[in-house]
């Protein structure tokens, strides 16, 4: 197993990529994935000094905690939250994958988003979706960027019981069968229609054992099948259909500047991997601010994209935001954009983490697991922070979520100013202020009504058992 202080040289080497130009060679978004780093480094005994002294100053100052002590059994906010919340975003960071029949991932593991009240559009030639019916419990699509994708970006996976399960029910013994069927039902669900990936993955043509193989290796818990060998953290958000709309959109204008030749796409996971995807589709619903991808070396280490990090800041976001404080709100562009544009903010109810863990009877992957957050080495706030929340039923069951939320949307009208609906005419601040007021006031009618229809779907529950 790789230790924390080869995370830290792993993390340190892709700093100094941007600052001493070393080349590393990488493979796949769990970089690395069996790989060794290769390093070109300037010889001279100036540069030597100036990379110890980096060297140095880089491992006092930052640093890979492992998240794997952290959770501990399954987490997941209970059958009724589809119910409840129609539409919403799960961004996942799932840890790494360790297959006994091809070479491990690496450690930061994978990121993934799972869209329920979108679909998959069968009718496009590649890859696209779609808003579709948000009542039904079966509506959803997986999204997972991949580094072998040449003509399109992302992947659309139909389905939780697919993409997080590979159809596999509890209990279940995983062999090849499991994972072969798991494969033919992806490939049965146009999962793979109208990708190309390039020529450096790709199997012989007519040679079915080695298509097998890279789907197995390359997409068989990457792409899809998630928990067959990864552990997945989730933060889950509800959103509004206009909100999921521009997410939507921006995911298919992706894939369709790729599928119709305007460019290739090439992986990188120092510049453009699968979180800047993830991160950047939740920017165009003004969740948080996007991350730049391809910029200058230098520039980019400003925009690195790990997958734990960003399941870490969505969790924080939505549910430790300070929405009492109005005025951090309004100076927060993204809160402000998110309210006035959308009627909605990203910090609310329904906002709870989830934890999926990895299949237990398994005889294809090695069911340790690791996954690691960038953070200073000694302190590890941000994964302490993580653990305390999934400690607290506050931010992982349904219904003390929708009571955290009342008592605090109530707390905000209490304190709610006499004049807070009186708009100035030239005063852009007093029109956010009387939204965010309204906004509070709808939403705190919300939660009465969710935490009614909770007490009469138990009470129903009691009855059929009674009966």
């Amino acid at each position: 197993m790789e230790s924390v202080n080869q995370c830290l040289v792993t993390r340190i080497m892709t700093r100094m990529t941007s600052i001493f130009h070393i080349r590393i060679l990488r493979d796949g978004c769990d970089t690395p994935r069996g790989g060794r780093p290769a390093l070109i480094v300037p010889g001279t005994e100036v540069g030597r000094a100036l990379r110890l002294g980096a060297l140095v100053l880089m491992v006092l100052v930052s640093g890979c905690a492992s998240l794997k002590d952290t959770y501990h059994p399954p987490q997941r906010p209970g059958a009724g939250y589809d119910t409840l919340y129609p539409q919403y975003v799960q961004l996942c960071a799932v840890s790494q994958i360790r297959a006994k029949f091809t070479k491990e991932g690496g450690s930061p593991g994978h990121a993934v988003m799972y869209l329920k009240g979108a679909c998959k559009d069968h009718s496009a030639p590649y890859p696209r979706i779609k808003l579709c019916d948000a009542d039904s419990a079966q509506t959803g699509v997986g999204i997972s960027v991949n580094k072998t994708f040449k003509n399109i970006n992302w992947i659309a996976v139909p389905g939780k019981p697919l993409f997080f399960y590979g159809n596999l029910k509890p209990g279940q013994f995983l062999e090849k069968e499991q994972a072969r069927a798991a494969i033919q039902s992806a490939a049965d669900q146009d999962v793979f229609e109208g990708i190309d990936i390039h020529a450096q993955y790709e199997p012989p043509q007519g040679d079915e054992s080695a298509l097998e193989y890279f789907l197995a290796s390359e997409t068989l818990g990457t792409d899809f099948a998630l928990t067959f060998g990864r552990n997945v953290y989730c933060a889950n958000m509800p959103v509004t259909q206009p909100v999921l709309s521009d997410i939507v959109d921006y995911l298919n204008g992706l894939n369709d500047q790729y599928a119709r030749g305007e460019a290739t796409y090439n992986w990188s996971g120092y510049s453009d991997n699968c979180v800047h995807t993830l991160r950047n589709a939740l920017a165009a619903g003004n969740v948080w601010s996007p991350k730049s991808i391809n910029q200058i070396k230098l520039l980019q280490l400003f925009h690195l994209a790990v997958p734990a990090n960003e399941f870490a800041e969505l969790a924080f976001r939505s549910n430790r935001f300070e929405i009492e404080d109005f005025d951090s709100v309004y100076q927060d562009r993204y809160m402000r954009e998110a309210l006035l544009h959308y009627g909605w903010l990203p910090a609310r109810h329904g906002a709870v983490l989830e934890y999926i863990p990895v299949h237990q009877n398994n005889v294809l992957y090695d069911i340790r697991y690791r996954i690691f957050v960038l953070e200073a080495p000694v302190f590890r706030f941000k994964s302490r922070r993580i653990g305390k929340m999934f400690d607290d039923l506050r931010y992982t069951d349904t219904e003390e979520n929708l009571r955290y939320y009342r008592d605090r949307y109530e707390k905000i009208l209490r304190k709610r100013p006499s004049d807070w609906d009186k708009v100035r005419a030239g005063d852009p601040r007093s029109r956010a202020r009387r939204a965010y007021y309204q906004y509070i006031a709808d939403q705190l009618a919300d939660v009465e009504q969710k935490l009614q229809q909770l007490g009469e779907n138990l009470k129903a529950e009691r009855t059929s058992v009674e009966r």
